[in-house]
């Protein structure tokens, strides 16, 4: 898959690209030469929810902003999830290392989320993440810090930075 041709969105909807699995331990990474999943590690616990990345756009590492997607179903390695934002968890690290977080927005479910703090398994999401990024999280951020992230993603990856 070209990935290429996917728009990243903006800071009400953003297209997440899936990487890995709710519920699989196994992390791939997407390989933009071969358009592989390129299996990375296996994890001691498994994804909460769909992880994957916003394509055309660039953290401070020059990397994908990477999402976690809460999702009620399983989502398919490969599909574009469009998701809404609602917040942010960085694990500390030379470089900070965001974890956007969201929601699908074609999921009803979620529908009343719209804010990282009105989610009920936060402590989970952090523990998964520290286990996973091997680091510990050093701050939560709210709705309005995950849209500047998106903004400045996507400027980022404009300017080739």
């Amino acid at each position: 898959m070209d990935i290429s041709k996917i728009e990243p969105g903006g800071t009400e909807g953003v297209n997440v690209f899936i990487n890995c699995i709710k519920g699989t331990k196994d992390f791939y990474e997407y390989d933009n030469k071969t358009e592989t999943f390129i299996l990375k590690k296996v994890l001691e616990v498994p994804f909460p929810g769909g992880y994957g990345f916003i394509p055309k756009t660039h953290h401070i590492d020059a990397r994908p902003l990477d999402v976690l997607v809460l999702t009620s179903n399983q989502i398919e390695q490969g599909i574009v999830v469009p998701a809404k934002p609602i917040g942010v968890i960085r694990l500390k690290g030379n470089v900070p290392d965001d974890v956007l977080i969201a929601v699908p927005i074609s999921d009803k479910s979620f529908d009343q989320i719209n804010n990282i703090t009105q989610i009920e398994n936060l402590e989970q999401l952090k523990n998964f993440l520290e286990i996973f990024k091997e680091s510990k999280v050093e701050y939560v951020f709210d709705v309005e810090h995950a849209k500047k992230s998106i903004e400045t993603a996507i400027n980022l990856y404009k300017r080739g930075v």
